[in-house]
């Protein structure tokens, strides 16, 4: 895998605040085929054409069907997005754009599959907390059961250090054997199990109790001793939320943990910038904090784990700059470079 091709791929569609408009994969109107072969390609590299009217493409070299186009497939990433040798210069046919070429990268990327798989879906009724994000999908409250979503926030008069602010709780008939419990009389949140993932990975299960914080608007809970061991430092963007998770924000002698959400800016570089949505002070550190300088409004992002369906699509550092008389507080990103990530010999 071309891991700091695939990064650049991946921050080309953040930039520009859109999902995939082509798929990473072979067959499908939105496809690998429909979108760039067929487009770029298919003129010369087809099996239906003999001859001349190959215009000197290699017999072997066509991307009509699946069959023909894998065992091909790295050449054309060469080629095509590399090199930007094919199409030839002067054939008429035009070169790939940043799109098509985003698209390549990503269905290199993918192991340059042939059809979309489904994967399946996460269990209805497991609680579970990923380092930033508590879902309860099954909260019993007396006779009515909710489905909520909380976020991690640092809490000063927590014995953890940190609580959770309510998402969204909607009403469910999901049930579940180790569903919470919500008690309205004493505010306390019972979750009997918790399934705590890294990186996608389970990597166990606790169980926890949280409190909730009287007269809170958002509703805000305590989390109780022990807490959960795998609280992130390490500042994260979603592509499935369009957050960026900063626990960590040094602003001179104090430390922030904020939340950004992703926003389109015309007078960004990138065309892309951040508004701040929630920003609270918290006795946390990391060796990879962000640093905010009220001087120049600049923000150093040394490190942002890119997280894709709760998996990790690998890091890049950035750089944002505060809009001037901006509010609420919005940044323009203004650079970003994919972290090289240590390959094994010949990958």
């Amino acid at each position: 895998m071309n891991i700091k091709s695939s990064l650049i791929m991946l921050f080309l569609f953040l930039v520009t605040g859109h999902a995939f408009a082509i798929d990473p994969v072979y067959e499908g109107p939105n496809g690998i085929r429909a979108q760039v072969f067929a487009t770029n390609c298919l003129d010369c590299h087809s099996s239906e054409k003999v001859g001349a009217d190959r215009n000197g493409a290699p017999p072997t070299v066509n991307w009509d069907t699946y069959e023909a186009a894998r065992p091909n497939a790295e050449i054309a990433i060469v080629r095509a997005v590399e090199e930007e040798s094919m199409p030839p210069t002067g054939s008429g046919i035009p070169k790939l754009n940043d799109e098509q070429k985003a698209a390549m990268l990503a269905w290199q990327d993918a192991g340059f599959p042939e059809k979309a798989t489904t994967p399946p879906p996460p269990s209805a009724t497991d609680s579970s907390f990923d380092g930033t994000t508590l879902r309860l999908p099954v909260v019993n409250v007396g006779d009515e059961k909710f489905n909520a979503t909380l976020d991690l926030i640092p809490l000063e008069d927590s014995p953890t250090g940190s609580g959770f602010e309510l998402r969204s709780a909607e009403l469910t008939t999901a049930s579940s054997d180790n569903a919470a419990t919500y008690t309205p009389a004493t505010g306390i949140v019972t979750i009997p199990s918790v399934n705590l993932t890294t990186n996608g990975t389970s990597v166990g299960t606790e169980d926890a109790q949280l409190t909730l914080i009287p007269n809170s608007d958002p509703m805000r809970f305590i989390l109780e001793e022990p807490g959960f061991p795998n609280i992130s430092t390490e500042a994260s963007f979603s592509f499935d939320t369009n957050i960026l998770t900063l626990p960590v924000v040094n602003v001179g002698d104090q430390t922030f943990r904020a939340t950004l959400r992703l926003i389109n800016l015309e007078t960004s570089p990138t065309r892309a910038g951040f508004v701040l949505e929630t920003a609270e002070l918290t006795t946390a550190s990391s060796d990879n904090a962000a640093t905010y300088t009220p001087e120049t409004g600049q923000v150093i992002l040394p490190f942002v784990d890119l997280i894709r369906n709760g998996v990790s699509e690998g890091p890049v550092s950035a750089e944002m700059q505060l809009v001037e008389d901006s509010q609420p507080l919005e940044f323009s990103l203004t650079s970003f470079t994919p972290i090289e990530q240590q390959q094994p010999p010949n990958q």
